[in-house]
């Protein structure tokens, strides 16, 4: 009982409330996604944990964004000091679930207004170009865009479709970087 209701919340809390509410059908809204439903509710399980670690254990993390897809956590936004920015990508690093830690945050100072109406416009034009594409499941990519940097999670059908995925954020104006976190789905034997 108490795992259906921790799993009912945490797909409230992914956006998959549908799921949580709506029944069977609704499910197949949330589980689009490679993760299915239960791998999205282990990466929201992650995130929650992060979440409550950080505000026990830093003075302010509220600029500090996370992803979690996979259980690979994207830590992003603004840390007050360098030491707020070290203790976050420790506690991330020693959260139990996670495999990965990126590491995407600055230093106050660093970023302006200007900077974070940018990112987000490149993210909102590498989503927008992802949907028309034939040979890509859109669904499947999560795309965080900090400081000129586009973080790409997912989970490509096949080499092609990550090499289409990665092209079209590559030809973006003004992007200084992509990082490539899509992995290739296992072909079924």
């Amino acid at each position: 009982m108490v795992k259906n209701i921790f799993v009912g919340l945490t797909l409230l809390l992914s956006g998959c409330a549908p799921a949580a509410i709506g029944g069977i059908g609704a499910i197949g809204l949330c589980s689009v996604d490679e993760r299915g439903v239960d791998g999205v509710a282990k990466d929201q399980a992650i995130r929650a944990a992060l979440n409550f670690e950080m505000e026990k254990k830093l003075s302010d993390f509220s600029d500090v964004e996370l992803t979690v897809y996979n259980g690979r956590v994207l830590l992003t936004g603004v840390a007050n000091t360098p030491q707020i920015k070290a203790q976050a990508v420790n506690i991330a690093r020693n959260t139990k679930g996670v495999r990965d830690v990126i590491d995407g945050i600055n230093v106050e100072g660093e970023d302006g207004f200007a900077e974070y109406t940018r990112d987000g416009w490149i993210t909102t034009k590498l989503k927008a170009s992802l949907y028309p594409e034939d040979d890509v499941v859109a669904p499947n990519y999560v795309i965080r865009t900090f400081d000129k940097v586009i973080y790409i999670f997912g989970t490509a059908q096949n080499q092609e479709e990550m090499d289409r995925v990665l092209y079209l954020a590559h030809d973006i104006t003004g992007v200084r970087r992509v990082v490539n976190l899509i992995e290739v789905k296992k072909p079924q034997k």
